[in-house]
């Protein structure tokens, strides 16, 4: 598997699991308001660090797919880019 496509199996799996841990089920552990971090409620902070992981996963994803571009259709990094 090359980089691109594990990068995106990567994000993926990343947004899946987002989706469970910030509805109903899966939130259940981070549900109290107690301890604060960074002054928020430790539930509200949950959420924030995973939107923030989010925006750094997306990033990448961003970087992976620009050097695959950057390569061209038909371009193999495993023979040096020729085609």
């Amino acid at each position: 598997m090359n980089g691109v496509k594990l990068v995106r199996a990567g994000a993926t799996i990343y947004f899946v699991l987002f989706l469970v841990f910030v509805t109903w089920p899966g939130f259940v552990p981070f549900n109290r308001p107690l301890p604060l971090v960074l002054g928020l409620p430790f539930n509200m902070a949950a959420i924030g660090l995973w939107v923030g992981l989010g925006a750094v996963v997306l990033f990448v994803l961003d970087r992976s797919e620009e050097r695959n571009r950057e390569r061209g259709p038909g371009r193999d990094a495993r023979n040096g880019g020729a085609t």
